[in-house]
């Protein structure tokens, strides 16, 4: 037993510790799904850049021949051309705005991802504080069953107590003995979980952590002014903003079908021509050289006079309105979440005020169970019943505090504040 508890503190004395912003900062690193959203950000602006290039095309191309026999004439060509074309229509102008809005809505996704991946990270992180406080607090309880067992095992050898209340206090230590048990499992499971969404490689008794800031209490909010920074920060709220606004240019795209389109083309074109003429009479031959210099330009308008299209303008006029009301309903939608949070929070802020009593009031009957044991008028049971509720309220307000933090957390997610 005392080589396990060496090899356990050995353990901990050599873990890798982690604070809250070192296991955040790793998870946006490491975390794969953020690493996904990332790339798909950046095929995002390369859509962008291809839609912006189709505004204008650069061409260039050259060329050079020599033909000829001896019975004929001999020649050589040189050519080459340089051209800029361009092309402009409402409908490639809306097709660039609505590839930056689509641009703007995977950036959207990958902040949201960012946020979502911090909030389970920290509740996560405070998942572990609250499994170690509820470890420490079933060692204490189990520690008090045992010297309870011992007391009623003297007492029933002084023929003081029943074998009954004996098995009692026997069936009590056994239950304490397996939910330590049970605590010291979920300490392993909040710690893989934890693990996982860092995307750390190490084994579970080598990973522990610690919370060196001071909890923070203070219960400031006002629901207003946080549903008018929600729907001002809110990734989801931006992204449906965002999408009435991609029906909205989508239904323009369909009229463009109908509106002219002006396309340009600018080119410079420059040839050198080289024949060396031969004449069967004369040994010598006559060249003759010639050189080109030209610029081009054209510009064409076009208009579709087509009707097929005119459906596909009715369903994008229906695609707007759905739009319009999934924008109101996600408003209603992020009201009601904060509403609640809100009011979460302040009932574990409230639970949290409670507890601090109880512990004054625990305090209070441990101090006069210790003096009345002193004299003989408290038991070793009692003095004992009365340091264990001292102990558990305190672990109580523990898990309240952490609770209140982490829906503190979870309500700055809902208002989409950076943590």
């Amino acid at each position: 037993m005392r080589i396990l508890i060496l090899l356990l503190a050995f353990q901990l004395a050599n873990a890798v510790t982690f604070d809250l912003n070192q296991c955040l900062d790793y998870a946006e690193k490491n975390n794969k799904s953020i690493q996904i959203s990332d790339y798909q950000k950046q095929i995002s602006d390369m859509n962008v850049k291809d839609a912006r290039n189709r505004f204008f095309d650069i061409s260039a191309n050259g060329s050079y021949g020599l033909s000829g026999d001896d019975e004929d004439n001999l020649g050589s060509n040189l050519s080459s051309s340089v051209g800029v074309s361009g092309t402009l229509s409402p409908g490639l102008i809306h097709n660039y705005k609505y590839s930056k809005v689509s641009s703007v809505n995977t950036s959207l996704d990958y902040t949201d991802n960012v946020n979502n991946m911090k909030n389970y990270v920290t509740a996560a992180f405070f998942g572990v504080l609250i499994a170690k406080e509820n470890l420490k607090l079933q060692k204490d309880k189990l520690e008090y069953s045992q010297k309870k067992f011992e007391e009623a095992q003297l007492r029933f050898s002084m023929g003081n107590m029943s074998q009954s209340d004996l098995l009692s206090f026997e069936v009590t230590l056994s239950e304490d003995t397996i939910d330590l048990k049970n605590k010291e499992s979920d300490l392993v499971k909040q710690k893989q979980n934890l693990l996982y969404l860092m995307h750390y490689q190490i084994q579970n008794d080598e990973f522990d952590i610690e919370y060196k800031e001071e909890l923070d209490t203070v219960f400031d909010f006002d629901k207003k002014e946080l549903i008018e920074e929600a729907l001002k920060n809110r990734p989801d709220i931006i992204k449906y903003q965002n999408y009435l606004g991609q029906q909205d240019l989508m239904l323009k795209m369909q009229y463009d079908n109908y509106l002219p389109s002006l396309s340009g083309v600018l080119a410079y074109d420059y040839g050198i021509t080289d024949v060396l003429s031969y004449d069967k009479t004369s040994p010598v031959g006559k060249p003759f050289e010639g050189v080109s210099d030209l610029i081009t330009g054209s510009l064409s308008l076009s208009i579709n006079l087509s009707y097929s299209d005119l459906n596909g303008i009715d369903k994008n006029k229906v695609e707007v309105k759905k739009s319009k009301l999934s924008l109101e309903s996600k408003i209603l939608e992020v009201k009601n979440e904060i509403t609640t949070k809100l009011l979460d929070l302040q009932n574990q802020k409230n639970n949290l005020e409670l507890a601090d009593k109880h512990i004054e009031l625990a305090q209070k009957n441990l101090e006069l169970a210790e003096k009345l044991f002193a004299i003989g008028d408290k038991s070793v049971s009692d003095y004992l019943k009365a340091r264990n509720d001292f102990i558990s309220a305190k672990n109580r307000k523990i898990n309240y505090l952490y609770n209140f933090i982490i829906s503190k957390y979870d309500l700055y997610n809902s208002v989409g504040r950076q943590q």
